[in-house]
């Protein structure tokens, strides 16, 4: 094993026995190896690159990841909520929106949903503009470049696009602190969402990825009938 894997196992006569073990970022293997002195025992600690399964979504890998059974929701009007923003949004954001409706990852992720009570995104992404020296240094959406909020947290940090004239599944993503420091993210919605709950590398490494509990989703609408 060698450069994400780790060091080389070695072993005159290969590789005699390997056992290996899954937590988190990491693989754990124990090992013997055959050597000219007689079989060694040898331990394997290896990083584990963030990779996405072929042909698997991000929506379906937040269900796994969150236990979650329900239902797609499929509540909302895409084409009237981009005609209102005047811009597309990215597809893997509206997969989770239609899989998970209104609602917080692990009560620290807050979605703004369209239509949402309270976490409506269109409202909140047209009243930027009335706060815009918030944002600074960048401008806000609709202007070139500018920043357009997705999502909330009470943990005094909110989520945007950084949005262009790209397509919009080309989004990164910019995260501002309470300090208005920012941090950019060059992934989609999707597989950021994904890696703030699990992922305990930097630069992620969020509060709900150290924790030793479950992940979940805490659903905000009333359940239907």
């Amino acid at each position: 094993m060698g450069g994400e894997g780790g060091l080389p196992i070695g072993g005159e006569g290969g590789l005699l026995e390997l056992r290996g073990w899954v937590l988190a970022e990491h693989w754990f293997g124990y090992g013997v190896t055959a050597t000219t002195d007689g079989p060694r025992c040898v331990v394997i600690l290896a990083r584990r690159p963030f990779t996405r399964p072929p042909g698997v979504g991000w929506a379906a890998l937040l269900r796994e990841a969150t236990g979650r059974t329900e239902p797609d929701r499929c509540g909302v009007d895409w084409a009237a909520t981009e005609a209102a923003l005047g811009t597309a949004l990215p597809g893997d954001y509206k997969d989770i929106v239609d899989a998970f409706g209104a609602g917080s990852f692990d009560e620290y992720l807050d979605l703004l949903v369209p239509g949402a009570l309270g976490t409506d995104l269109v409202s909140w992404g047209q009243d930027m503009a009335r706060y815009a020296d918030l944002y600074r240094p960048y401008p806000v959406y609709p202007a070139p470049g500018g920043v357009l909020i997705w999502g909330t947290s009470e943990q005094e940090l909110t989520f945007h696009w950084l949005t262009g004239p790209a397509d919009p599944d080309d989004w990164p993503v910019l995260v501002q602190y309470v300090d208005g420091e920012w941090q950019r993210f060059d992934c989609g919605t999707g597989e950021f969402v994904l890696r703030l709950l699990t992922d305990r590398t930097p630069p992620f490494a969020f509060p709900p990825s150290a924790g030793p509990f479950p992940h979940w989703f805490d659903s905000w609408e009333l359940p239907e009938g």
